[in-house]
């Protein structure tokens, strides 16, 4: 039986909205509207792992709390540096975990029986969407790639990524179609619609699309739905307990950008290196939340 929510319509037609946008409206607008997006909507669906950890060990206490905070920024200041000392193999780890972690928020919740074939088409299916991304635009990617790592990739391995990948994600298909039939016609719709994004619009554009409509604001439903389910609003609730930590993330960027020497470390580098150390603790949040909650 397929299934089809409105929700799957509207981030459809939303994203043939912002297509048409991205194609007539000044590059500098959308830069920063983008950026916006992506440092609001984009931050705090993010900015409540914590809590998440907190509720899956079933212990309110405040000495636990702070307890999970210490290791938390620990962790992330392990990845900061790892990404300055390592940044090519950072880099590289930062876009598996991410892969995994888009293709899981976006087709888990029909997927009840898990497996590890499934697990696999999850990566996959992210790593399609970031080839299709970097394939579309290669010089942009090219670019970015080199400022961060100073290595400078060929042209080419960007079609042979896709290519690969592609091939790959066929297989997982067939492997896993019977989990996946009841969603693989809007899930095929949205990937259209994302193709038709990625060709016509810029890097920064296409991404901060896909990365607040198709995964953050989902992913903040669903949370808000798994922490809050028994308050009368649950965005609300997630909201009011991500800002302080929202906020604090904020500033730590903004601080890094005030007193990091930008002849050392480029502005690009190091709000990479933000997200990506924001992410990969966020990833495995997410990852438990879901095999607890939702599985």
């Amino acid at each position: 039986m397929i299934k089809i929510n409105h929700y799957d319509i509207l981030k459809i037609l939303i994203t043939l909205i912002c297509t048409g946008l991205g194609a007539i409206l000044d590059e500098t607008f959308l830069s920063f509207f983008a950026a916006i997006n992506v440092l609001t909507i984009g931050i705090i669906h993010g900015a409540n792992d914590l809590y998440i950890l907190s509720k899956l060990n079933k212990n309110p206490k405040k000495q636990h709390f702070i307890y999970l905070f210490i290791i938390y920024v620990i962790f992330v200041f392990v990845i900061v540096f790892a990404l300055y000392r390592f940044p090519f193999w950072s880099l590289l780890l930062f876009v598996i975990i991410s892969s995994f972690h888009f293709g899981e928020q976006q087709w888990h919740k029909n997927t009840i029986l898990k497996s590890a074939t499934l697990y696999f088409f999850y990566a996959v299916f992210g790593l399609l969407l970031f080839a299709l991304l970097f394939f579309t635009h290669k010089t942009e990617t090219e670019n970015i790639i080199f400022e961060i790592t100073q290595v400078q990739l060929p042209t080419y391995l960007f079609d042979r990524l896709l290519l690969f990948v592609s091939i790959i994600f066929i297989i997982f298909s067939l492997i896993n179609f019977k989990k996946l039939k009841p969603q693989l016609f809007i899930q095929a719709v949205g990937f259209l619609s994302l193709m038709l994004l990625f060709f016509q619009t810029s890097l920064l554009w296409s991404f901060s699309v896909y990365f607040v409509l198709w995964h953050s604001f989902p992913s903040l439903i669903e949370q808000a739905d798994v922490l809050y389910k028994y308050q009368s609003s649950p965005i609300r609730s997630y909201i009011k307990s991500a800002l302080p930590y929202w906020l604090l993330s904020l500033i730590g960027l903004t601080v890094a950008i005030l007193f990091v020497d930008n002849e050392i470390v480029s502005l690009t580098s190091l709000f990479f290196a933000f997200l990506a150390a924001i992410t990969i603790p966020h990833v495995i949040a997410i990852f438990l939340m879901h095999k607890k909650y939702i599985s």
